[in-house]
């Protein structure tokens, strides 16, 4: 009688046919969760720029338009006055200390629920929509 040791091909290529299953799976929760960190992210800087925004507006007269209806404060009109630092994240990019020049933060009394809108650069918060342009 023949001793037999080891593991057939079959058995080996199931486990490697497995393995590769659970690879898949794994990367595209990987990615899917990289991906979604990216838009929380510019979330969560977008809703930074925006208090600081309504800080200075409600506050400062100098670098605040009117436009269509909309307050608008330039990001780099915050940078300039110490409200903002050069090296928070621009929402619009996904880049710390990204280049904010000719964008605004204007706001609008348009009620919404919270949310992000990644297509029209609108991120709404506390049922208001504010505008990075």
């Amino acid at each position: 009688m023949k001793n037999k040791r080891g593991f057939t091909l079959i058995e080996l290529l199931a486990v490697i046919v497995i393995l590769g299953v659970i690879l898949v799976i794994a990367t595209t929760s990987v990615i899917k969760s990289i991906n979604d960190s990216k838009v929380k992210a510019k979330y969560t800087a977008a809703k930074e720029i925006v208090n600081i925004a309504e800080a200075y507006m409600a506050t400062e007269t100098d670098g605040v338009d009117v436009e269509d209806k909309k307050k608008c404060v330039s990001i780099q009109t915050l940078i300039d006055n110490d409200y903002l630092e050069k090296d928070v994240t621009n929402p619009l990019t996904g880049e710390n200390g990204g280049n904010f020049e000719g964008q605004k933060v204007c706001t609008s009394s348009t009620k919404a629920q919270d949310g992000y809108e990644a297509s029209a650069n609108a991120y709404n918060f506390d049922g208001y929509v504010y505008y990075l342009k």
